[in-house]
């Protein structure tokens, strides 16, 4: 199933492509959530009121968030030796259903949540899962990598 156990050792780019996922991940939210998006439905369904300016230690939660779930995505893609597009997209593919999705429709069962809330964060969490799996395999092309990280 995984590779054999490799040494992960955060380098200086898997550190900044996993604080790019990171905030990466955050700002997609912002915009999925976002009224012109699934803001309005999200509202309407969850019966949470939309907060303008959210408190600084919820978003401070919400990067910290962001930033273990990168991490854990990064660990995971030196676990399975994920060099290229396909195997990432192939993780991406693994993780989705198996964890987010997995939880959302136990929401809907057990606890009543609205299909089409479950929806809405399940298409925000496929979103966060492919960009955070995605942004550190970018960040570690070697192309990339000797174009910005040698200046």
């Amino acid at each position: 199933m995984f590779a054999a156990p490799q040494e992960f050792i955060m380098t200086r780019t898997k550190a900044i492509g996993i604080a790019l996922a990171s905030v990466g991940a955050f700002a997609a939210s912002l915009l999925w959530f976002n009224p012109v998006l699934f803001g309005r439905q999200f509202v309407a369904l969850s019966g949470v009121a939309a907060i303008p300016n959210p408190d600084g230690l919820k978003v401070a939660a919400e990067m910290l968030r962001n930033l273990l779930l990168a991490s854990v995505i990064g660990w995971l893609l030196t676990c399975q030796e994920a060099n290229g597009l396909r195997a990432v997209l192939g993780l991406a593919a693994i993780l989705w259903p198996g964890f987010p999705f997995t939880l959302l429709s136990g929401s809907v069962l057990w606890q009543n949540v609205p299909p089409e809330l479950a929806l809405i964060h399940s298409g925000d969490w496929l979103m966060k899962v492919l960009l955070m799996a995605l942004t550190p395999w970018l960040i570690s092309r070697k192309e990339w990598t000797r174009l910005q990280l040698s200046r």
